[in-house]
């Protein structure tokens, strides 16, 4: 059977608590014979103490079954396909769930003493087809999700911008510093490996350019910026920024990511924190880290944020002088514009939920509305549909109208 030599050495444990969880796992894996039943796997460890090593070689077993995947098993993915960490954590701290699985251990490069770590090979003999169902079982969660009725929600489309000071562009960071771009390009690659749609901001600076969009001086950089992510079309935008702790032993990195929801500038997430020491000074490398102990959390943030119904506010005025106030305009039907628009919100904002602030002759304020989570065709309702279906409801009462969106404040005038 073709054998697969597994190597990313000192990768930390981004799905296991940091503080609980310190040390570092070899992935030095291959798979050595499968029989149907049972899977005889090389695998090596390491620990400070001599006797850890065994331990932390079959940790590593696991840890790269289940995260990174081995050759020869399951088509070479990994085995957690959904993220359930209580059972994951189980494999790793003092339940030692592992061992209901290990049916012998040798020791085939003898452990020894490299720096501060021992570090030894070892042979392992798993119950490889009952360790596969029973992930499957606490991951894959197939069985429950076919019970599901289908769920059109789509996940978030996101651009990942680099940490500005006013006054400093996109386009003159990515080109002058080295470490923000890498780390710009590390996160949008995590957030892909994820299965999120994301937008390229070089490319979108590119495109800007040529439609002379963008021009690149101080004074017009914070609008230009502002324009592009609004007409970026991501519902978020993440910013990066990056600290660097070098010294002539290792290094490491913090990545510190913030995302706002594109449309009202609200900030929906955030997340940083230190990876381990590394003996590298490698930015690209240090981010991947990074991104792989801070970014399942963020993202989880994101999502929750997203999944929630949007909250808008929806100001009215009239265009025209064809009544005195906007309290006396009628549709066709000879009904108030007003009590049209409060019986229409009534049946369409999440659960009748709005309030309307006051009416003066020329405006009504609706200082919120909650948007339904959901359109009529299963994706996410926006301010700008939103609008759209009001406007189209006061068009059957002969009440024509144009909108303007800012953020998610709904601006709506009557063409009366």
């Amino acid at each position: 059977m073709k054998k697969f030599l597994n190597i990313l050495l000192f990768i930390p444990l981004f799905f296991l608590p940091a503080a609980s969880y310190g040390q570092e796992y070899l992935q030095i894996v291959s798979l050595e014979s499968d029989n149907g039943t049972q899977g005889v796997f090389t695998s090596a460890g390491m620990g400070e103490k001599k006797k850890d090593v065994e331990v932390n070689a079959i940790k590593s077993l696991f840890y790269t079954l289940f995260f990174q995947g081995v050759e020869g098993v399951a088509d070479g993915k990994p085995l957690v396909a959904k993220p359930n960490v209580p059972y994951t954590n189980s494999f790793f701290n003092d339940m030692a769930r592992y061992s209901s699985y290990v049916t012998g251990t040798e020791e085939i490069v003898k452990s020894k003493k490299t720096g501060n770590y021992f570090q030894g090979t070892f042979k392992i003999t798993l119950r490889l087809r009952q360790l596969i169902n029973d992930v499957r079982k606490n991951t894959h969660y197939d069985e429950m999700m076919a019970e599901q009725p289908e769920i059109k929600l789509p996940n978030p489309t996101i651009i990942v911008v680099p940490y500005k000071k006013e006054g400093e562009s996109y386009q003159a960071i990515l080109e002058n510093d080295y470490d923000k771009r890498i780390a710009v390009s590390a996160v949008q690659r995590g957030f892909e490996d994820c299965g999120i749609k994301t937008i390229d901001l070089q490319a979108r600076l590119d495109r800007a350019k040529r439609n002379a969009q963008y021009e690149e001086n101080a004074g017009t950089a914070d609008s230009n910026d502002k324009q592009l992510l609004e007409s970026s079309g991501a519902d978020v935008y993440v910013t990066v920024d990056l600290l660097k702790d070098v010294t002539d032993e290792d290094a490491r990195v913090s990545l510190i990511m913030k995302a706002y929801e594109t449309a009202s500038g609200t900030i929906w997430a955030s997340q940083d924190g230190w990876t381990n020491r590394f003996r590298t000074n490698d930015t690209d490398i240090l981010c991947s880290y990074a991104v792989k102990d801070n970014l399942p959390g963020f993202l989880e943030q994101i999502i929750d944020n997203f999944t929630r119904p949007t909250r808008a506010s929806l100001q009215i005025s009239l265009s025209g002088m064809s009544y005195n106030s906007i309290s006396d305009a009628r549709g066709d039907d000879g009904r108030r514009v007003m009590d049209i628009i409060q019986d229409w919100l009534d049946r369409n904002s999440e659960k009748g939920e709005y309030h309307l602030q006051g009416i003066v002759d020329e405006k009504a304020i609706f200082d919120y509305v909650i948007l339904p989570l959901q359109d009529e065709n299963g994706y996410k309702m926006t301010p700008d549909k939103f609008a759209g279906r009001l406007r189209t409801a006061l068009e059957e009462q002969g009440v024509y109208s144009s909108q303007r969106i800012e953020g998610n404040t709904i601006f709506l005038i009557l063409e009366l």
